[in-house]
């Protein structure tokens, strides 16, 4: 008898490391313990761009512990019937997961019992996703949203610590939740013969990897995984992106496009917390795709074929599709910091993209996350480096700059500013002091441009007072750096420019250029000393 329990022993001890190698990273879908950290480091220390996102997140009435929802619904759909369950139930699902990330951020826990009040109201509510044409995407989508949000609660507000925290009846209402009310639509999806375009199967793909790991069932889990690599669709990786870097979607539009190579990104990171690398699968091709969509819509040509996909009903895509162009989402953070950061790769037309959207707010609807800048970045914090007071503006990294009279896009090559009336803004602090002379690095100022582009402005006694400075006056250095003295103008009103660090506008307003491009490489200010050290000067 004791031989026979020493076998048995030992035969458990064989059994013992394949079950524990079956279990999951918790919390572990785009979120990790240690990520979540991060994010409140970055937050506490107000390190840049990740707090400029954490404001935006924070300001949104989804971010709110005073949030009321909109539901439950017993049933949620995005089209028929109950369509107008949408909207409201979108916002619910979102305002879990910004709940979620607030209680994790801030440590308030009126944010952790908002995140499950929403939970909670929906697990014991919500009965069926109707079998309509985009119930895949109701129950990818939302689903994906509410399972993150789902997985942070339930690993860092337990009830053995918070008595109104996470407990076993949570978990068992929430799993009956995903298991029976969304999982059966994403299974459907792919028992089904292709008949979509690509965005749909990943965002089913990245949904049913969430609940394989929230549910820690390993199945679902692996059936996902073997999607993105070999599904029969035009949602599978390799059916999606070519080597190109051209998608499935890209002569649609380029909003679905955008979609679409985000939630291969959005799956990738899940992955990537539990281990697994998904980002480098055919050569780095998420990668391709993004700089494909980044440099297409920065305005540079790009190679294009006409698309044969799986289902046979998109193969007339013969064209580049331009709804959409140069409207970027919030979804390029992701990516750009797992392969430049992480991996040590190249993404150059990306990085000009975040330089455009950074930090990065929401995302659209459920479609993505979004904030990027809050959740992935990974670099340093942009402030650091920086002396108060002087003003150093890479105009190709256009962070915090507004132009809305003005698109930023390739021309010949080089990036520029086009319009009939092209406007940019930005606010900084400046110490005219220490810095008194201002430099403009433009290798591209067309001859109709205003002559008075630069202006600065600040309130004196409350109202506006403007410094035009006019570029015919200014010291030219070369063919484009324009140096201008603050000490030798004066306000409209006759006032001179402050002695004092002051907070001011800085205002390039080139007015109507008959659509001739502006190019723009930086501002800078410099002391008199560095002034005449300077190459050239």
């Amino acid at each position: 008898m004791k031989l026979r329990k020493i076998r048995l022993f030992c035969s458990l001890l064989c059994i013992i490391p394949s079950a524990f190698a079956q279990q999951f990273i918790h919390p572990g879908l785009l979120h990790s313990e240690q990520s979540l950290e991060r994010i409140k480091q970055f937050v506490d220390h107000k390190a840049q761009p990740a707090y400029g996102s954490y404001e935006i997140l924070r300001s949104l009435p989804e971010a709110s512990a005073d949030y009321l929802m909109k539901g439950p619904f017993e049933i949620i759909s995005r089209d028929g019937k109950y369509s107008y369950t949408k909207n409201p139930s979108e916002r619910d699902f979102n305002s879990a997961y910004y709940n979620a990330l607030l209680w994790q951020i801030t440590g308030n826990k009126a944010h952790a019992n908002k995140s499950m009040e929403i939970i909670r109201a929906y697990a014991a509510t919500l009965q069926q996703i109707p079998p309509t044409n985009d119930a895949p995407l109701c129950a990818g989508l939302q689903g994906f949203m509410l399972v993150n949000a789902a997985e942070i609660m339930r690993y860092t507000y337990a009830t053995a610590q918070y008595p109104d925290g996470w407990n076993e009846q949570d978990t068992e209402c929430v799993e009956a939740m995903f298991r029976n009310v969304f999982q059966p639509v994403l299974s459907k999806f792919f028992q089904t013969a292709p008949y979509t375009n690509g965005n749909w199967g990943i965002a089913v793909a990245k949904a049913q990897l969430s609940f394989g790991i929230f549910l820690n069932d390993r199945k679902l889990y692996d059936d996902a995984i073997d999607f993105f690599h070999h599904g029969k669709d035009n949602g599978s990786l390799p059916n999606y992106i070519v080597e190109s870097g051209q998608s499935q979607e890209a002569g649609r539009d380029q909003q679905h496009a955008m979609l679409g190579v985000a939630c291969f990104a959005d799956m990738a990171e899940v992955a990537w917390t539990q281990g697994v690398d998904l980002y480098s699968a055919l050569d780095n091709r998420i990668l391709k795709g993004y700089e494909y969509l980044a440099k297409s819509n920065l305005g540079y040509d790009v190679p294009f074929v006409t698309w044969k996909d799986i289902t046979g009903k998109y193969s007339n895509l013969s064209t580049f599709g331009k709804d959409g162009m140069g409207r970027f989402r919030s979804v390029f953070e992701i990516a750009y910091n797992h392969y430049v950061v992480r991996k040590g790769l190249e993404m150059p037309y990306t990085k000009i993209v975040l330089g455009l959207v950074r930090p990065e707010g929401p995302g659209f609807t459920c479609d993505n996350t979004g904030f990027g800048s809050l959740l992935y970045y990974l670099g340093d914090d942009l402030n650091t480096g920086k002396e108060k007071g002087r003003i150093q503006e890479d105009l190709t990294q256009l962070k915090a700059w507004t132009f809305s009279t003005a698109s930023y896009r390739a021309v010949n090559g080089v990036m520029s500013f086009v319009s009939s009336g092209i406007k940019l803004q930005k606010r900084v602090q400046y110490n005219p002091s220490a810095y008194p002379n201002i430099v403009v690095k433009a290798p591209g100022v067309p001859a109709s441009a205003n002559k008075k582009w630069l202006t600065l402005s600040y309130s004196i006694h409350a109202a506006p007072e403007y410094w035009e400075l006019d570029s015919d006056k200014a010291m030219k250095v070369g063919e484009d750096m324009y140096v201008f003295k603050i000490t030798d103008y004066q306000s409209h009103n006759g006032y001179s420019f402050s002695t004092t660090p002051t907070n001011i506008t800085i205002t390039l307003d080139f007015g109507d250029t008959c659509k001739e491009p502006v190019v723009v490489e930086w501002i800078q200010s410099f002391t008199d000393a560095e002034l005449q050290a300077y190459p050239g000067f």
